[in-house]
């Protein structure tokens, strides 16, 4: 038991701090967030999404430099209206690139007096003070993006991480539960609630969420590894063993290093057996 919670420790760790597991989602019936955020988009979305209308989608398609060099171009006439800043400052985010895209956050904020506008860019001011491990500065900000738009669903999702990282298991499934979220349905929303509950013990209520994702998904790393624990919990170690088998390797450290805890784990209990 006590391997087990450490083991789930871990995973709601890499859950918030990794960014680089692929949590692309193709189908937008399983992503509650696509109206506000490109970074689970698909290929096959994205490229459905047109470009002339929304330069900035070429960010996120791997164009995020020949997309810079355009909204430079077009200053003039483009710097008037309440998303300029925003987009640049996004271009830069996906780069990785968090001291510019803080500078141009910044910039949307002084600038631009769109409510919406202002809580994205508070909303990635938050992670990036994440990326850095300043916390309580991150919290703050997550918490000014959600009171200036209150119906915005990413500032409570990043919330809700923030909670599941440092086990505030209630406050994290009331986010996701309520508001916004009531009603909808989104993989890594059922996959965060599946992780509280059986953080929480609660093995039933974990099933429910977990029973929810598209079967594809389980392939996701992260969500393999979780599953097995919950699989191990209830004592399917066969089950267990396939799930890990079949997953789709991340090549993030920490996933990587929880799912060989998980296999030394399933190693021994099958000894057991």
């Amino acid at each position: 038991m006590k391997t087990t919670l450490i083991i789930l420790t871990l995973i709601i760790l890499a859950s918030c701090s990794s960014s680089r597991i692929d949590r692309k989602i193709d189908n937008v019936a399983w992503d509650s967030l696509a109206d506000e955020s490109y970074l689970r988009w698909g290929e096959s979305r994205l490229e459905k999404q047109s470009s002339s209308q929304l330069p900035v989608i070429n960010c996120y398609k791997g164009k995020a430099k020949e997309t810079l060099v355009q909204y430079k171009k077009d200053y003039e006439k483009l710097v008037g209206t309440s998303y300029y800043w925003l987009h640049i400052g996004n271009c830069y985010f996906v780069q990785d690139a968090w001291s510019k895209a803080e500078f141009y956050y910044q910039m949307s904020l002084n600038e631009s007096k769109n409510a919406t506008v202002k809580s994205i860019a508070l909303n990635n001011l938050g992670l990036i003070h994440f990326k850095h491990e300043q916390w309580e500065k991150g919290k703050e900000l997550l918490k000014e993006s959600m009171k200036t738009a209150s119906e915005f669903k990413v500032p409570r999702y990043n919330m809700s991480q923030l909670y599941l990282q440092f086990g505030h298991y209630d406050k994290a499934i009331e986010l996701l539960t309520q508001g916004p979220f009531k009603g909808s349905q989104d993989i890594d929303v059922y996959f965060s609630l599946a992780n509280a509950w059986l953080y929480k013990g609660d093995l039933e209520a974990s099933g429910k969420y977990f029973a929810q994702i598209p079967k594809d998904h389980f392939r996701r790393e992260d969500i393999a590894a979780t599953y097995a624990l919950y699989l191990i919990r209830k004592n399917d170690i066969k089950g267990a063993s396939e799930i890990m088998k079949a997953r789709e390797r991340s090549g993030v450290l920490e996933i990587t290093a929880i799912s060989q805890k998980i296999e030394k784990m399933l190693a021994v209990k099958m000894k057991e057996e």
